[in-house]
């Protein structure tokens, strides 16, 4: 069920970003034909500012639009009129919170898939096909020539670190919204001061973990262990890892509660 649930979601999300992803690629693909065929002087006036414009708009517009949907997805689907419906579902509670957290994952990783295509395709449209060949291979010679091993691993375990930072500050959200539904009224206004609530009860609480910290000496413990490389230093990855991780089980749990227990969709 929970995969149908995702697939819904997916759909959902699909209707509106698919097409902005075409219209951004058209854009690079006009972009990259103008560079090449254009005159220049005529392509860097009126006409190129127009066409730079109409590019950056797309792809502001497909941030977000991306980021409206992953909050007005949970919002509305779960805590809105449909909501009678997807809470008389044979399933979970928790799987309802998943499929929106998934998808919106999905979506956001598919965002940066087109935006490196959205480049490429621009690219290959503007350079000679002979000189980005040769473009590419210079790129590989040097990248082979660097000794990248433990960089591409402390790059991997970032990504993950990233995923869970997305995962952490959109369960904030999901919880701010599932809180703020307990007003009877000004319930957005109710989601926004639940918001930043939370937001000042995670700094403090931070703040206190890293005064402990350091009157204990676990900081001159780690930073005696990172030794001025504190982009590949696991320790602190490790340590980034933990605290998104409780974070996101205190979300997901909070969120859970108020949905399942305190649900109100007067």
């Amino acid at each position: 069920m929970l995969t149908k649930l995702i697939g819904y979601e997916m759909k959902a999300f699909g209707r509106i970003i698919l097409p902005l992803y075409a219209a951004t690629i058209g854009m690079a693909i006009i972009m990259g034909v103008g560079i090449r065929v254009l005159d220049e002087d005529l392509y860097s006036n009126l006409l190129g500012a127009v066409i730079i414009m109409i590019f950056v708009s797309l792809i502001i517009a497909t941030m977000v639009m991306t980021g409206v949907l992953c909050v007005q997805r949970f919002y509305r689907n779960l805590l809105g009129n449909e909501g009678y419906l997807m809470f008389s579902l044979p399933v979970g509670t928790h799987q309802l919170i998943l499929a929106k957290v998934l998808s919106s994952l999905i979506w956001t990783l598919l965002g940066g898939v087109a935006g490196v295509c959205t480049v490429v395709v621009m690219g290959l449209m503007a350079i000679p096909l002979q000189d980005t060949v040769r473009l590419f291979k210079e790129i590989s010679m040097h990248l082979r020539m660097l000794s990248l091993g433990k960089e591409l691993g402390a790059i991997a375990v970032w990504f993950v670190i990233f995923i869970l930072f997305f995962v952490a500050s959109l369960m904030q959200i999901y919880t701010a919204i599932a809180v703020g539904h307990q007003w009877s009224a000004h319930r957005i206004l109710g989601s926004v001061l639940a918001f930043f609530g939370i937001g000042i009860v995670r700094n403090t609480l931070g703040g206190l973990v890293g005064q402990i910290g350091y009157r204990i000496g676990w900081a001159d413990f780690l930073m005696a262990r990172f030794e001025g490389k504190l982009f590949l230093a696991w320790q602190f990855q490790l340590v980034l890892i933990v605290s998104t991780l409780i974070l996101i089980a205190v979300y997901s749990g909070v969120t859970w509660y108020f949905l399942d227990r305190r649900l109100n969709l007067e």
